[in-house]
């Protein structure tokens, strides 16, 4: 496995600068809008005095001028005055809808909500500029699902970042499955999520009601680099363990032969302390494969910041037994062990059992899925459980009728913002060494970090 990120040197051209890919290039020359279309509305785009100034029209909806260019990853600055009466916005990583599409998505209250996108129509992420405090520089999907993916949270430095009347400095970072903002220097939102995706940047200029006015929104010194260029980059991984042994070599073997993900091992001494600090967090995905137990309220608060942050997760064999005090954990992984006789939430549950050496037959239920798409039923010898608690949402991909096992022994689910695989195979060497298995843990990586 290549351990390092790939950096490939590239020509672009781009508004006529011709430079190499990872350098500094301006997406406005300051004369024309060569490079630039208008879509969604129309409001009017023009140069003036070395800016684009946009200018809403009465009775258009939200108008967009997009880079006739896409792009993935990218850091973007940009300038920008905005009318303190006009709400406006950047969007990254959209799509400009050829037709009429149709979105389903899960609303806030939990239900599924449809959301139409008539042709023409920008659609994706949107960084918000508004003169409104306490959400500019935040990340809004506002198109499919209809509110804020991540806000400016609880500073009130963030919250009023953007001044009025004034030139304001943006800056986005885009980097696989990584957003983050900021508004004149200071941090605004950070996101993660499964949009690992390239598309237009659109500025926007956005509809007004009954009490039109021509309000106006100015950018200057538009300028990207773009990331990971003719590469690929490489996701992140930390592998937790503690708690229970394993055989070490044979199972970090499954993670050396993986190509494109770079991992480390988090190995829990005091149980949780990964989870202490979380700023500066730098990996994709998390692997669980521990039995640690203690977990203090503050590590259980960043655990689920990370969620809310789309972090995925992917929870192998005996972390099903792992955080026993912590009933929300259960709730994250669709699952719990119970290594003792317990009653939760109103219900008895038995202890847990478990069979070493045993070949068990799996059945693939869901040959559908990006996980097990393309697999067959097949035998590994493992370890298996039984009497353990499954929650009734899971989406289950592996099944077995072993009289030792419970029927379900593998699914997905999504906890906030984060996709999360379980898996309940994987005790030894000998189930490490099965290529399904392996196959089944590598596949669930990148599922859970959008990349499947």
């Amino acid at each position: 496995m290549s351990k390092k990120m790939l950096f490939c040197t590239l020509t672009l051209l781009l508004a006529g600068t011709s430079a190499l890919a990872g350098q500094w290039v301006d997406l406005f020359d300051g004369r024309t809008l060569n490079g630039w279309s208008i879509h969604s509305g129309f409001a009017t785009y023009r140069v003036e005095d070395g800016l684009i100034v946009g200018t809403a029209v009465k009775g258009s909806p939200n108008s967009f001028l997009c880079t006739d260019k896409e792009y993935g990853d990218f850091i973007l600055e940009f300038e920008v005055k905005c009318d303190p009466r006009l709400n406006s916005g950047v969007q990254i990583r959209s799509r400009i809808a050829a037709e009429e599409k149709f979105f389903v998505f899960t609303g806030r209250d939990g239900k599924p909500r449809t959301r139409k996108v008539p042709p023409d129509r920008v659609y994706g992420y949107q960084v918000e500029i508004a003169s409104s405090p306490g959400n500019s520089g935040g990340i809004y999907d506002e198109t499919r699902r209809g509110f804020f993916l991540a806000g400016v949270g609880d500073s009130s430095e963030a919250a009023s970042a953007l001044k009025n009347n004034e030139w304001n400095r943006y800056r986005i970072e885009c980097n696989g499955s990584s957003i983050k903002t900021s508004v004149n220097g200071i941090p605004c939102a950070d996101l993660r999520d499964s949009m690992d995706a390239k598309g237009t940047i659109g500025l926007q200029v956005h509809g007004v009601g009954r009490n039109f006015q021509p309000y106006q929104v100015r950018w200057r010194n538009i300028r990207i680099k773009e990331l990971n260029v003719g590469g690929k980059r490489e996701l992140k991984v930390a592998v937790i363990t503690g708690g229970h042994g394993f055989e070490r070599e044979p199972f970090f073997k499954i993670f050396d032969e993986m190509d494109g993900i770079h991992y480390t091992e988090t190995p829990q001494k005091d149980h949780s302390e990964l989870f202490e600090d979380i700023r500066g967090w730098d990996y994709d995905v998390m692997v669980f494969y521990n039995m640690t137990q203690k977990i203090s309220p503050k590590r259980r608060r960043n655990f689920l910041k990370l969620l809310d942050k789309g972090i995925g997760v992917v929870a192998l064999h005996h972390t099903m037994g792992a955080y026993q005090e912590w009933p929300e954990f259960r709730k994250i992984i669709g699952t719990k062990y119970y290594l003792k006789a317990a009653v939760e939430d109103g219900v008895s549950h038995k202890q847990g059992s478990y069979k070493h050496d045993v070949d068990i037959a799996v059945h693939v239920t869901n040959k559908s899925h990006p996980i097990t798409r393309g697999m067959r039923d097949f035998t590994i010898h493992d370890e298996t459980y039984k009497n353990c608690w499954f929650d009734s949402k899971n989406q289950v991909l592996l099944t077995t009728d072993h009289a030792t096992s419970d029927k379900t022994i593998g699914w997905v689910r999504e906890y906030a913002q984060a996709k999360v695989c379980t898996i309940q195979l994987g005790h030894d060497s000998k189930a490490y060494a099965h290529s399904n298995y392996s196959q089944l843990v590598e596949r669930a990586i990148l599922w859970t970090a959008g990349k499947r």
